[in-house]
């Protein structure tokens, strides 16, 4: 990962082939003491793994998807959970026949290039689990 340009509360990160996006991201929320952002991307993934949330279990199903993908959208949110850097992500992905697939996005590996456009706010969005619904909820 590469940080592209940083000015004041924004960042422009490159992410190269096989980098983990997510991982990432929570690097720079630690090394920058970030507490709340909003980000979003675009770019072309090998693997993705997608999670839907079922109400009724409560409980996630996740599915990975190893093909060649288009990051046609990247969207989410960092904030704190426990005191710790948490992300919560979603994306729509574009495969080669132009079908779609998309969820909550828990990991995403690059194929050749993801740029991330990234917005500290400040303050802080803090995390804490709903017992009602099993999720963390922003608080």
């Amino acid at each position: 990962m590469k940080t592209i340009l940083h000015d004041k509360n924004y960042f422009v990160l490159r992410f190269d082939k096989d980098e983990d996006v997510l991982a990432g991201i929570l690097k720079v929320m630690k090394e920058e003491a970030i507490s709340a952002c909003a980000f979003f991307g675009i770019g072309a993934c090998s693997s993705v793994e997608l999670a839907y949330y079922n109400t009724h279990i409560k409980n996630w199903r996740t599915k990975p998807f190893v093909e060649d993908l288009e990051i046609i959208s990247f969207s989410g949110n960092g904030g704190l959970k426990d005191g710790q850097p948490v992300l919560h992500s979603h994306g729509m992905f574009g495969r080669t026949d132009f079908s779609t697939i998309g969820g909550h996005v828990s990991k995403m590996a690059v194929s050749i290039t993801c740029e991330i456009f990234l917005t500290q706010m400040d303050g802080t969005l803090d995390r804490r689990l709903d017992d009602g619904v099993n999720l963390s909820l922003l608080v």
